[in-house]
């Protein structure tokens, strides 16, 4: 049996001028033809293993059902296919600051030497190097351009959209580990929200989180501190164009929330408000 590939897709490795580490993008063509601006896209974070469930549902519910407009989905990951060293890497690109020696001792599952605290750079990476490949190789709309993340990734969407709010149109942080560093994240969130209302081009953000991702005494507080932040989110008044949803997913945890989040995520990056 020969080794299956995945349909329309292109796959790219290269090394980041910012940082000199390889990096591997994977970009799904959409089965229909752009709209007259370009299609929007949509950057999968640890797309090692999320890329293939929401290329297959972008593409098919474009195509199929016109639910959607037609979109690239771009999965941003590592070479060499090793979960393990996956995981380990995505601690430098994903986190903003470096955490406690406890917190460090507790990444047993990972491998590698690893390193935090890369996230201003891998932003970086994201929106001059990422960003420049697909422009390259389909027409986009740079005005439609969305991003997803999960636990480390969700905390990566929100600290990056309180530093830069115009790197991307939609935002999308699922699980976000805010609890990380001592939340350390909620620093910048002040300074987003008094700059909002004059923002030229406001984002979307959507949070949203597992009901079960918060066992009982946990410290993490995965649930209520989404919840919290939500609560300040849906009442602050953003200028036109501003949106915001949360949602809890009754009965998923932390692993389970991704499939059941993809689609209600599709529609408030890609759907006209």
């Amino acid at each position: 049996m020969k080794a299956a590939s995945y349909p329309l897709a292109r796959e790219q490795d290269f090394t980041s001028r910012v940082n000199g580490r390889a990096y591997r993008v994977r970009v799904a063509t959409p089965y229909g033809p752009p709209p007259e601006t370009g299609y929007p896209v949509l950057y999968v974070l640890d797309g090692d293993g999320y890329f293939g469930s929401f290329a297959d549902a972008a593409r098919m519910r474009a195509a199929l059902g016109a639910e959607l407009p037609h979109a690239a989905v771009v999965g941003v990951g590592y070479p060499g296919g090793d979960l393990s060293a996956a995981l380990g890497r995505r601690f430098l690109d994903l986190t903003p600051t470096e955490p406690d020696e406890a917190e460090k001792a507790s990444h047993t599952f990972a491998t590698g030497d690893l390193a935090y605290a890369g996230a201003d750079d891998f932003l970086e990476i994201l929106t001059e190097e990422v960003r420049p490949r697909i422009a390259d190789i389909l027409p986009v709309d740079l005005s439609r351009q969305a991003v997803f993340g999960h636990s480390l990734g969700g905390l990566f969407v929100l600290y990056s959209l309180f530093r830069r709010p115009d790197a991307f149109s939609a935002w999308l942080a699922l699980s976000p580990s805010i609890w990380w560093d001592g939340r350390t994240v909620l620093r910048g969130e002040a300074g987003f929200t008094a700059a909002l209302p004059a923002l030229a081009t406001p984002p979307r953000l959507f949070v949203g989180v597992g009901a079960l991702e918060q066992p009982v005494g946990s410290p993490a507080r995965m649930v209520d501190n989404a919840v919290e932040l939500s609560a300040r989110f849906s009442a602050l008044s953003g200028p036109p164009g501003w949106r915001f949803a949360s949602r809890v997913f009754e009965g998923e945890t932390h692993s389970s929330v991704i499939w059941p989040a993809i689609n209600p995520m599709l529609d408030f990056a890609l759907k006209d408000a």
